[in-house]
C-alpha cells in the first residue's frame, strides 16, 4: 500500500510540474509576442524578424460561429496570407488585432496566432498546480508517519545535543 502511496504520489508530482511548466512556457510565449509587436507598433515596422522566426501584427477579417479568418502580413513573400480557423473562438471579433508567428517552414496560411488559448493553457496550469501540490502534501504525510504512527523526532534531536 506504501509503495503505491509513493508511486501515486510522484505520478502526482511529476505530471502537476510539467503542466506547470508548459503553462508557464506558453505565457512566457504570450508575454513575448505582445511586446514584440508593441515595439513593431512603435516602430512603425510591418515584422521583427529574427533568423528564421518572424512576429508580425494579425487581424481578425472574420469571426463568425463557423470559422475565424485572421489576415497577416509575410516579410519573406512581400503579400498578405489569411490563416483559417475552422471552428469558433470564443472572445475573436472583427477587425481585433492579434500578434502572429511564423517560420521560413511553414506554408503559406500556417502560422501560430497568439493568446488564442490563453485561458484554456490557464486552466490547465491550475489543474498541474493543484496536482503538484496534493503530491507534495501526500509525500509529507507519508514521511512523517511510520507503520502508521507519526515519527517522534524530538527524542532524536534531544540525543544528537546531549551526545555533543
Amino acid at each position: 500500500m506504501r509503495r503505491m502511496i509513493n508511486k501515486f504520489s510522484f505520478l502526482l508530482r511529476t505530471a502537476g510540474f510539467g503542466l506547470c511548466c508548459a503553462c508557464a512556457a506558453y505565457m512566457l510565449y504570450v508575454a513575448v509576442s505582445l511586446h514584440m509587436v508593441s515595439k513593431l507598433e512603435r516602430s512603425g515596422a510591418k515584422t521583427w524578424s529574427l533568423g528564421v522566426i518572424a512576429v508580425t501584427e494579425g487581424s481578425v477579417v472574420r469571426a463568425d460561429g463557423a470559422c475565424v479568418v485572421i489576415r497577416y502580413y509575410h516579410e519573406w513573400d512581400g503579400t498578405d496570407y489569411q490563416k483559417v480557423i475552422s471552428r469558433a473562438i470564443r472572445g475573436c471579433q472583427e477587425g481585433m488585432r492579434l500578434p502572429v508567428v511564423y517560420s521560413v517552414g511553414m506554408g503559406a496560411g500556417t502560422c501560430l496566432t497568439v493568446g488564442i488559448y490563453r485561458k484554456s493553457v490557464q486552466t490547465i496550469g491550475a489543474a498541474g498546480a493543484v496536482m503538484l501540490l496534493s503530491g507534495l502534501i501526500m509525500n509529507s504525510r507519508r514521511r512523517g508517519k511510520e507503520n502508521g504512527k507519526k515519527k517522534d523526532r524530538s527524542r532524536k534531536l534531544e540525543d544528537e545535543h546531549d551526545s555533543q
